[in-house]
């Protein structure tokens, strides 16, 4: 009798997790110290000193924050994004150069490694929970001095990220951007696709190959920017926020100018095959923008669109656009209440598009010349098509000369074993005296 009772309350409390019409995040707490002046000892300033940061729970409707357990952590974060697992109650965030997991139950720390590209060193950003295979996925940023053109060039890819091993794993074989806009992500767990902003389209990438999905540009006629966005399971749908800057004219010495004078938020949807952003409503749900910290989610019990504000939570029904709720923060100790996340959005969902069978290499897309597979182990393949080559050159990322190697017919592999695991260029030369520059990755 004792054994199931004990059952039964585990079950209750598990229950009761699922049950709650909230949000996770992060609380943080800033704390300064007073200088004085050295330019005037009569006068004092605060200096930023350090800060902490816990887990809590916030109650939309009250607007109360509680703290989840005691810890505490002296660390900052990365506000691009944050993952909630809702199969093993944790909660993930970067923190401190680590990835961090947290148990939702206590607020302690299970989990913290340093993150690592074993191709080359990067940023992992932008990442939210496929809850149709349980992984984390985001953006592999990172940038580097091209020794061709002397110009620095950033690089995107579909990455994602162990959280036991730190391990990340990209999954693009070549760079799909050279930056991203502060403006969310989502995921459509149905067709396996991750959605991201470079401030111009809203592209989609293929969580199997990493490939682009889809490009397109944003036609938004309500406004300016469309930003915050997250994917609702209930009605397949992409929510964010449109955004439209209002400006004044202003006269002075310098001349005639306009200046940003006000910003408005309303609740808006996109279609990410076509680019096309839909109004829900007209109602201005803000006049401050949104934060910049991954922080929108919808609860799919009652059909909110919730984001920050910085002050407060907004929760918007997704139905007509009216405010549900907005309540400002009530907490017992705290500050700011970042990166939130909602236990049971899409929750059970299943993937519907499976994983493509037959993946074309990547072109070079000058002259059809092919280079596989790429990132690659040991050796690479050269493939002119209908294009003689004539020699093959490896130069590394600061532009010296590794390797010289003549191509006498195509699919010729070109031994690499013998180098480190990172970034590389191939000079591919013709009989012609045409070359052609490609980057290669060369993994562990």
């Amino acid at each position: 009798m004792k054994k199931i009772y004990i059952l039964f309350c585990f079950i209750l409390l598990n229950v009761n997790v699922f049950s709650q019409n909230g949000l996770y995040g992060i609380v943080r707490k800033n704390y300064y110290s007073i200088v004085r002046n050295p330019t005037d000892t009569n006068q004092t300033f605060e200096q930023f000193d350090s800060a902490t940061i816990r887990l809590g729970f916030l109650n939309p409707s009250s607007g109360q924050v509680s703290n989840i357990g005691s810890n505490l952590y002296n660390q900052t974060i990365n506000l691009t994004g944050a993952a909630l697992n809702p199969y093993d109650s944790t909660f993930i965030y970067i923190g401190a150069d680590k990835i961090n997991t947290i148990d939702l139950n206590t607020g302690v720390i299970i989990n913290s490694i340093p993150l690592s590209n074993p191709i080359q060193s990067s940023y992992f950003d932008n990442f939210r929970f496929n809850n149709s295979d349980s992984t984390m996925y985001g953006l592999a940023r990172r940038s580097y001095l091209d020794p061709i053109t002397n110009t620095l060039v950033g690089e995107v890819y579909m990455a994602k990220a162990n959280t036991n091993t730190g391990v990340i794993t990209q999954i693009s074989p070549s760079s799909v951007g050279n930056g991203y806009a502060l403006l969310g992500s989502s995921i459509d767990p149905y067709q396996m696709v991750y959605y991201y902003s470079d401030g111009t389209h809203i592209i989609g990438l293929d969580i199997y190959t990493g490939l682009v999905y889809s490009k397109v540009v944003i036609n938004n006629v309500f406004g300016t920017t469309f930003g915050n966005f997250t994917y609702n399971c209930n009605d397949n749908k992409i929510y964010g926020l449109i955004g439209k800057n209002y400006f004044r004219t202003v006269t002075d010495s310098l001349g005639t100018y306009e200046i940003l004078d006000s910003n408005t938020q309303t609740l808006g949807t996109i279609n990410p095959n076509s680019g096309i952003v839909t109004q829900v409503s007209a109602n201005t749900l803000s006049k401050v923008g949104y934060t910049i910290n991954g922080g929108s989610t919808i609860d799919p019990n009652t059909n909110t669109y919730y984001f920050n504000i910085g002050t407060k939570v907004i929760g918007v029904s997704i139905f007509d656009g009216t405010i549900v709720s907005d309540p400002s923060f009530i907490f017992s100790d705290g500050q700011y209440f970042d990166l939130i996340r909602n236990l049971q959005s899409c929750y059970s969902a299943y993937s519907l598009r499976k994983k493509p069978t037959n993946v074309a290499s990547v072109n070079s897309q000058k002259n059809n010349i092919q280079v596989y597979p790429n990132p690659f182990k040991n050796t690479v393949s050269v493939n002119g098509g209908n294009q003689q080559i004539g020699t093959v050159e490896i130069y590394s990322i600061s532009g010296s000369l590794i390797k010289k190697q003549n191509i006498t017919e195509n699919g010729q592999e070109i031994e690499l074993s013998e180098l480190k695991s990172g970034i590389y260029f191939l000079k591919i030369n013709t009989p012609e005296n045409e070359s052609t520059f490609i980057k290669i990755c060369k993994s562990e």
